[in-house]
């Protein structure tokens, strides 16, 4: 199954924006530590700051929408690709008939105050003030992967970059840059009051970057997160969680999982601590990993639950294990 939605309206392509994995993995980590866990706060503040930066994203996409011109281009949001071992992602692309223009969205309270020479962005908020990773930086990095990326393929183009903040901040640039700096609501009034050159790109040439960009498309994968936050594993709290309650503990009994907190019962809770292993844990599971994990006590009862799942099995007898 191809990794974009390819929609021809206005003459646009469109690789949709989804809701990162990392997000689902962060919220699991956390129902799964203890309050007073020493990285508790730190995964609480990096859950924030990634659900922070999703909604920035979305804010973008919304005012991106108005952007409809007469000429071909393509848009594709959430882009991650490889080149030369590293990869470089980013969080939009627009494909126009004489340069690409990468987008790179901030949501970002306070106060910013951009500085050149040595490049540095200065937040100011709550009284306080700090000096945070340059988006520009950032920027340039990513138009400089771009760059050799579709040389590789043989596509030679203008590649720029715009800054998108979410938030309506006091911005004040000491220095200009060479990367636009604009507030979301903007930019689509910035690229319609831009001139381009509809003698470079042809339609169907631009469709064929975007389609070549969305299937060299690489999912993040930060799984799992007990090594990428170094979480021991005996820190994380096993048990199927209910859905209803958000009790630890759930029971297979009578062929059904049963809260023994709130009384709901149902026939899958445990898909969900599936998920929670995958994105916890390890990137295959065992019958007896499942059953300490689920609190299930019987061999039988184990195999027949994983076999009603979606997961592949591999090898066989005492080597079975199950991978997504």
């Amino acid at each position: 199954m191809s990794c974009y939605n390819a929609i021809e309206v206005m003459k646009v392509l469109i690789k949709n924006r989804s809701e990162p994995l990392s997000l689902l993995g962060l919220q699991s980590l956390l129902d799964r530590l203890p309050h007073n866990h020493k990285h508790y706060n730190r995964v609480q503040e990096e859950l924030r700051k990634r659900k922070a930066g999703f909604g920035g994203e979305l804010n973008f996409d919304k005012h991106i929408k108005e952007f409809r011109p007469s000429y071909p281009f393509g848009l594709l949001h959430d882009v991650c690709l490889l080149y030369n071992g590293i990869y470089f992602q980013m969080d939009s692309v627009l494909i126009l008939p004489d340069r690409i223009i990468i987008f790179e969205i901030k949501n970002l309270g306070g106060k910013l105050i951009v500085k050149a020479n040595p490049t540095q962005f200065i937040q100011e908020s709550n009284g306080e003030r700090k000096v945070i990773q340059s988006p520009i930086t950032e920027l340039e990095r990513k138009k400089i992967f771009m760059e050799k990326w579709l040389k590789g393929r043989g596509i030679a183009i203008k590649i720029t970059g715009i800054i998108g903040l979410a938030y309506t901040n006091e911005l004040f640039i000491e220095d200009e840059t060479d990367i636009q700096i604009l507030f979301t609501h903007e930019i689509p009034i910035e690229l319609y009051t831009t001139t381009v050159d509809e003698g470079v790109l042809t339609r169907n040439k631009i469709s064929e970057i975007a389609h070549e960009i969305a299937d060299s498309h690489h999912e993040y994968d930060p799984f799992p997160l007990r090594k990428t936050m170094n979480i021991a594993k005996e820190d994380i709290i096993p048990g199927v969680i209910c859905p209803s309650c958000k009790y630890v503990g759930m029971k297979w009994l009578e062929k059904k999982w049963r809260c023994q907190n709130c009384s709901y019962n149902a026939l899958d809770c445990h898909l969900s601590l599936l998920d929670d292993w995958f994105y916890l844990m390890d990137n295959h599971i065992t019958n007896r990993q499942f059953r300490a994990f689920a609190g299930v006590e019987h061999q039988p009862i184990a195999k027949r639950l994983l076999k009603k799942t979606n997961l592949i099995m591999k090898g066989s007898r005492r080597t079975t294990f199950y991978i997504r």
